[in-house]
């Protein structure tokens, strides 16, 4: 099921997605390491003028071995198109392409997204904060992710860049896993709360901790 609506969603790309005045589309389809796999170059474009945004690497699955993975990497934070610089993270661009992809993954299966640009995102993580309450982190999690893998080496190689992988669960994870999303949203916040003034990507995270802190207290308690 996921490959298909997975193809599916390459081929809505290929033809091209409209976000606002702009159309998103993969300019460049090539295929990857195996056969399960493609590379998409996506583009934004508005009227006559376009540039490359981002790289997104598609594995279709080896079933019953290899589940389903999607890869967003080589992002560009600053595309100019003409007298206009175009950010995509926090923007439009980003949410659409997440909601799409996101939509088309289904239980056990991940996505990998690199934020070595994503300068809220590297902070967070960098300074050890839980992967949910990161810029990047909140946003898989309101699109159903509820196991997080942070892949940085801090032994100085990177295998891709720095990204933040985040995995759909099944029936049986799901309540456990938020559980522990749980416990560490409030360790969090407790830790937080006897200390003084923070960095403004510290502050933005306290507010996501408290949205999840809500939101889970009522879900799990019912």
């Amino acid at each position: 099921m996921a490959i298909k609506m997975l193809e599916k969603v390459a081929d809505q790309i290929s033809k091209g997605v409209v976000v606002d005045d702009y159309v998103i589309y993969a300019k460049g389809i090539s295929k990857g390491r195996f056969r399960e796999e493609i590379n998409l170059g996506l583009y934004l474009k508005q009227g006559e003028l376009e540039g490359r945004i981002l790289d997104i690497k598609v594995f279709y699955g080896r079933p019953p071995y290899h589940s389903p993975w999607v890869e967003f990497f080589n992002i560009s934070n600053a595309l100019r198109l003409g007298d206009k610089t175009i950010e995509y993270f926090g923007t439009v661009f980003e949410d659409k392409l997440l909601s799409i992809f996101s939509q088309a993954l289904n239980e056990g299966e991940s996505i990998f997204i690199e934020y070595y640009e994503d300068e809220e995102t590297r902070r967070q993580l960098g300074a050890g904060l839980p992967p949910p309450v990161s810029r990047l982190g909140y946003k898989l999690f309101e699109l159903g992710f509820t196991w997080f893998k942070d892949w940085y080496f801090a032994e100085g190689f990177w295998e891709g860049g720095q990204k933040l992988q985040g995995e759909k669960p099944d029936d049986e994870s799901r309540s456990r896993q938020l559980k522990e999303i749980y416990k560490e949203v409030k360790n969090f916040l407790e830790k937080k709360q006897s200390s003084g003034e923070y960095e403004w990507y510290v502050v933005r995270a306290i507010v996501r901790a408290k949205n999840i802190f809500s939101q889970l207290s009522e879900s799990l308690n019912q």
